[in-house]
């Protein structure tokens, strides 16, 4: 097989059933659809790991948490561990980054050839305070929560520069005789969890399935779960559809 070229476009937190070509009822997402209809959609595919930062370290390695050392989000990708990027770049190939990575720093040499407004971890520490598991860690979560809606967000800002960014990249070295790699990564969706309002208004309130076990009183019990609901400061979905209504 001879080499081409590779974009690799990548969205945080978004949740693969929630486009119109894996059968969603109402979720618009035409673009997505267009470039799974001409190519391969997986309906079945799993991260290594839930949690960003070590599921962006194992998607670079091609390598299991546990066997890199990146299992929390308080241990980003430093480059230390060879990936696809330093394989391709030592192979003579071009492979730039545009957008999210979350990794240590740009310093590090993360695999690729230059890194066009990448956002890391905040001064390269990440999140240590993920790692204390003696019940004396909370985090609110409930603001960004009940103040979701239309609006407007650096994230939503930074995302439109990645997407012009990509668009001038490409543009530049569509005619490049070498194979090259784009890994192009999107923040959103993501909190705070604003949308732009043409966009929210897209769907209305009345017209939005609500989950399974979406009442508090059909959560599933389970001390892990009950963890979670006290390290997030979790109250019943009623009084959330309460605020929105």
């Amino acid at each position: 097989m001879s080499p081409s070229n590779l974009l690799f476009i990548i969205s945080d937190q978004h949740q693969a059933a929630a486009m119109g070509c894996a059968g969603h009822p109402l979720v618009q997402t035409p673009n997505l659809d267009r470039l799974a209809a001409g190519g391969t959609r997986f309906s079945n595919a799993y991260t290594n790991c839930p949690i960003c930062v070590p599921a962006r370290a194992s998607l670079a390695t091609g390598q299991y948490v546990h066997e890199i050392g990146n299992w929390d989000n308080g241990f980003p990708y430093d480059g230390g561990v060879a990936g696809w990027g330093h394989r391709l770049k030592a192979a003579g190939h071009r492979v730039d980054s545009i957008g999210k990575l979350h990794f240590r720093s740009a310093d590090d040499d993360n695999g690729f050839t230059e890194e066009i407004e990448p956002l890391h971890v905040v001064d390269g520490i990440g999140d240590p305070v993920s790692g204390i598991r003696d019940g004396s860690v909370q985090r609110d979560w409930r603001p960004g929560i009940n103040e979701a809606g239309p609006g407007d967000s650096t994230y939503q800002q930074y995302d439109i520069r990645n997407r012009d960014n990509a668009i001038r990249w490409l543009r530049a070295h569509q005619n490049d005789t070498q194979p090259w790699a784009l890994f192009l990564s999107f923040v959103t969706p993501h909190p705070p969890w604003l949308s732009p309002p043409e966009t929210y208004s897209l769907y209305p309130h009345q017209d939005i399935q609500l989950p399974p076990q979406w009442r508090d009183a059909d959560w599933p019990r389970h001390p892990t779960y009950d963890y979670m609901r006290r390290f997030f400061k979790a109250c019943p979905v009623l009084q959330i559809l309460h605020k929105v209504n």
